[in-house]
């Protein structure tokens, strides 16, 4: 019985071109430097590339540093247990390689995002683009919640719709659109304003996530986060204004999150015209594509992690990022981080996981 292991299609062997130069292996921003000389390791490394049996390699046979190397690339995470991907002819072919910068397993979470059932309330200049993304990426079971029409000024940042869809109810204009993207879609579109949490109760069936990106009216995160705790239903929020937009917390009641204790440990840090400010706050009646478009593209990242991986940089708590971007200065590039292998030491793993270094908030 073949026990498969291969290289994840997100590492890169760059082989010696000249005597004295070590094997380098990269993923990320992470680098291995591999300066035994055996022919047996590079053998190995490039046996792993088509998948190879772990027994084999990991045999009383095999050489020692063949099997300190595959120990590594192990702790490194650069190593999978699944057959390689088959091109299906769908819109996501190209994507299940990328899972593999996020997980052993990209095949299976490319499954995983197949069988999510998703509901998106707002399908404007966030969640229109949002669901755009998400069937695109392979999602299969959506909902569309909205009681607007399309206008024509919604043409600059909401893509699913035409000028022929002007004054069509948007989530029907969606739904067709969408169904244009990929075959096999299971589009639920409902016409509703959702002012009190029973008029979710639409959605019949349990989901696995819920996207709020509307902004009217004012309580509907309050609303829609009362009635997907109830539920133990995730939820992610999104939202843009003038100079800023942001997305998240994505918050799951089954992990304890709570909507409600977030917002009151933001409001007790306002100050009292802080306070005034936002009670008169409302939506700005101006938009700008492209910066619509940066959020919805987060908002649907995070989204899409969180169904295949399950975890997100917005996993509880808020990101924000400045739209306007006029006066922000580039940071220099990080230098990669380097680990070399030197037979018959064997390196640490590299610690982190890149979902959660940084963050924009």
């Amino acid at each position: 019985m073949t026990d498969l292991v291969r290289l994840l299609d997100a590492v890169t062997v760059a082989a010696p071109t000249a005597p004295g130069e070590p094997t380098l292996v990269t993923c990320g921003p992470h680098m291995l430097r591999i300066r035994n000389k055996e022919q047996a390791v590079g053998d190995a490394l490039a046996r792993l590339r088509e998948g190879a049996d772990e027994h084999i390699l990991r045999g009383d046979d095999a050489k020692p540093e063949v099997r300190r190397l595959l120990t590594t690339l192990d702790e490194l995470g650069w190593l999978t247990r699944e057959s390689a991907h088959r091109s299906t002819g769908e819109t996501w072919d190209r994507q299940v390689g990328w899972w593999s910068t996020v997980t052993t397993e990209p095949v299976a979470a490319q499954r995983r995002l197949a069988a999510a059932r998703v509901a998106v309330i707002g399908v404007g200049g966030v969640g229109a683009l949002v669901a755009q993304h998400l069937v695109a990426g392979g999602v299969r079971c959506l909902w569309l919640v909205d009681h607007d029409t399309v206008a024509l000024h919604n043409l600059n940042r909401q893509y699913l719709f035409r000028r022929s869809d002007v004054d069509r109810p948007k989530v029907e204009a969606a739904a067709a659109s969408l169904a244009g993207i990929a075959d096999d879609l299971d589009l639920r579109p409902v016409r509703c304003r959702v002012d009190r949490p029973t008029d979710l109760d639409v959605l019949t069936e349990p989901l696995e996530l819920l996207i709020v990106a509307a902004d009217t009216p004012p309580d509907l995160v309050d609303t829609v986060w009362t009635w997907a705790r109830k539920r133990s239903t995730p939820m992610l929020g999104a939202g843009v204004g003038l100079e800023s937009g942001y997305w998240g917390p994505l918050l799951d009641p089954r992990r304890g999150h709570c909507w409600f204790c977030i917002e009151d440990e933001r409001s007790s840090q306002l100050t009292a015209d802080e306070r005034r400010l936002e009670a008169e706050a409302a939506p700005t009646p101006y938009s700008f594509g492209p910066t619509n478009a940066l959020i919805a593209d987060l908002t649907a990242r995070d989204a899409m992690l969180w169904l295949a991986v399950g975890r997100c940089a917005s996993l509880g708590r808020r990101q924000v990022l400045n739209v306007v971007g006029i006066d922000l200065v580039a940071s220099p590039e990080p230098e990669p981080q380097r680990t070399t292998y030197d037979s018959p030491a064997v390196s640490a793993p590299l610690e982190g996981c890149r979902l959660h270094t940084g963050g924009l908030s």
